[in-house]
């Protein structure tokens, strides 16, 4: 008798126990769909550390890896975000703190028109910082003064433009609810969800990301079973992946830390970032710039041409030493010399400097002659 009621005894605890984990593991999903239905917080991101080695690397290109790795790890983003869900719309503020300097954007997304709204402020920080490491960003004043205040509008049509010959790094996240996310995480082992005081912490593996895959395989709409396909190409790439979620109840906030690795063609990358959210509700609303704040991306390429063709002209004390060289030189030059000049010089002149060159070169031809 003494040994059926320590059975049952036993047998009880193990229910108890077992109701408290799967209890634990539906308040994370709720939790974490609570947060996901707030339409307003604030984030940050730290690239704690990066890595980056490559096999069978000659010195100065793994010189150029420690650099990069160097100057990426420590990079902060953070802002805040604001969303409307029945019109699809998205307004953010980010902040990129690297190098001991901050660039500001600001950015909306009409995910129901799909296009993106991009704030032009971006562009006079990063002149300005340009300038103080002794770069030039080919911008002139008058063209940033004229983007001052403005957002430029891309399309759906721009961004396939931008689309075009390249090849696509599918994201599963972007295409996928997350609704069916939580739904999947009730698959889960309950075991795996630990809970302290306020706050329920669960660790996600590279194989809880191949699961996922194949549970939007079997139960996403038609949109989430073609991103996990395409998400599903990519996957071999990531050697390593251990994400750390931990999601305090009362004050709605989540804390990620996430340690990856990713191999491609002989190079492999590994990363150590933090990823901290408050989620919020707030009664702002999201108004999209006006027309007549907007530039358009055709207009923003023009810019950009033209002021990078500016940029490879050649100088006018250069011009001009160039010329003293030419008349210096009497009739030594050859014509096929000559002719190469020409061909060389012509894509770095204006149209008047180069009737000059044409001037000189001749002289030079005909004291030879």
């Amino acid at each position: 008798m003494k040994k059926l009621k320590l059975v049952m005894v036993a047998a009880l605890a193990l229910i108890i126990f077992a109701g408290c984990k799967k209890e634990t593991q539906k308040e994370f999903t709720s939790a974490l769909a609570k947060q996901a239905e707030m339409n307003a917080g604030d984030y940050s991101i730290v690239i704690d550390k990066v890595s980056i080695k490559a096999e069978d690397a000659d010195a100065p290109t793994r010189t150029s890896m420690e650099m990069a790795s160097k100057m990426i790890s420590g990079t902060k983003i953070s802002g805040d975000y604001l969303k409307d869900s029945k019109k699809n719309l998205l307004a953010m503020n980010m902040e990129f703190d690297a190098l001991g300097q901050k660039i500001p954007i600001e950015f909306f997304s009409d995910q129901k028109n799909k296009s993106v709204y991009l704030s032009t402020e971006f562009l006079t920080e990063a002149t300005e910082i340009a300038k103080e490491f002794g770069k030039e960003i080919p911008i002139n004043d008058q063209d940033l003064k004229e983007l001052q205040g403005k957002y430029v509008h891309i399309t759906e049509e721009d961004m396939k433009k931008t689309a075009e010959g390249k090849t696509s790094k599918a994201t599963i996240s972007g295409n996928i609810d997350s609704k069916l996310f939580s739904d999947y995480l009730d698959t889960l082992d309950s075991d795996s969800f630990e809970k302290t005081d306020d706050t329920i912490k669960r660790t996600f593996t590279k194989k809880d990301i191949q699961g996922f895959i194949k549970y939007a395989k079997e139960n996403g709409n038609k949109d989430e079973k073609k991103a996990a396909k395409d998400f599903e190409k990519n996957i071999d790439q990531l050697t390593k992946y251990e994400q750390t979620t931990t999601l305090n109840t009362k004050k709605n906030t989540q804390k990620t830390t996430l340690k990856l690795a990713a191999k491609s063609d002989g190079a492999t990358v590994t990363a150590d970032l933090t990823m901290n959210n408050q989620a919020k509700d707030s009664k702002k609303k999201i108004q999209l710039p006006k027309k007549a704040d907007t530039v358009s991306m055709e207009k923003i390429e023009e810019i950009l041409s033209s002021a990078q063709s500016s940029s490879a002209l050649i100088s006018e004390t250069d011009f001009n030493d160039l010329l003293e060289a030419i008349r210096s030189s009497g009739s030594q030059l050859t014509q096929t010399q000559i002719d190469q000049i020409k061909r060389t010089y012509k894509p770095y002149l204006t149209e008047e400097q180069y009737k000059q060159l044409e001037e000189a070169l001749d002289q030079t031809s005909q004291m030879a002659a």
